[in-house]
């Protein structure tokens, strides 16, 4: 009897101690499927963007309000950081920002024997993008999003001058290295400072490589030294290169 008594003891013992395992395995699974939905839930808030580039040539103080400035400098830039602040940025996967970096004693200063009075000189106020700008762009970079925002320098060597990002040997091969990778890109929009200089040589050397019909300039987020050049209006219209608004 007190054989049989043990036993059953020991049988209950058992089977609560089952249940229990059993529990713990469903909550565990539970918990499992709830990560699961969460991981899910993150994923789908990240919108799925074009394999589209955009490049924002030279959008620098010195060429908005500083030394350097171009009439309609500030208003473009602004006018870019509020449209991609309203959303413009989800047209593209990945965002490339110019700059000039020049030395102190860069060839294309007047004291140089140069055109050009010192610009965007490195570590000066001159050479930071123009602040509003800057601002819509770190906060694409911190938005959770998978698009990559991207900064090359360029004119860093005293004795070149380099208007087009391309024609920097180590920001320029970089550049090219990743348009020629992504072929599937859906194509490359451009805009930024100067029209009649770094925008329009930027232009010129792109589509050396790359098919003109799948450029466009973003025509209402631009700025010229001199509004009256053609150069740029007379490239899109030769290679048949699109103009867009934002």
């Amino acid at each position: 009897m007190k054989r049989n008594f043990i036993g059953a003891i020991m049988l209950f013992v058992a089977l609560v101690m089952t249940g229990c395992g059993s529990n713990e395995e469903k909550g565990e699974k539970k918990e499992n499927q709830q990560q699961d939905a969460e991981k899910k839930e993150v994923k789908a808030e990240q919108p799925q963007l074009p394999n589209r580039l955009l490049i924002i040539v030279d959008p620098q103080v010195d060429f908005t309000t500083g030394s350097l400035a171009t009439a309609k400098g500030p208003q473009a830039m602004d006018y870019l950081a509020k449209k991609l602040d309203e959303g413009a940025w989800k047209n593209y996967g990945w965002i490339i920002v110019t700059q000039d970096a020049h030395p102190k004693n860069h060839c294309s200063f007047v004291e140089q024997g140069g055109v050009f009075p010192p610009h965007c000189v490195q570590a000066t106020e001159g050479m930071n993008v123009y602040p509003s700008l800057l601002k819509s762009l770190d906060g694409l970079m911190g938005n959770g999003s998978n698009i990559q925002v991207h900064f090359m320098q360029k004119g860093n060597l005293a004795d070149k001058e380099e208007f087009s990002i391309f024609q920097n040997e180590q920001s320029g091969e970089k550049l090219r290295r990743t348009i020629e990778e992504f072929e599937h890109f859906e194509g490359i929009d451009i805009c930024g400072i100067a029209t009649d200089y770094c925008v329009y040589e930027t232009t010129k050397d792109l589509i050396a490589f790359y098919p003109a019909k799948q450029v466009r300039i973003i025509t209402n987020c631009l700025a010229a030294v001199d509004e009256s050049d053609t150069k740029l209006a007379d490239l899109m219209r030769e290679n048949g290169i699109q103009g867009i608004e934002f």
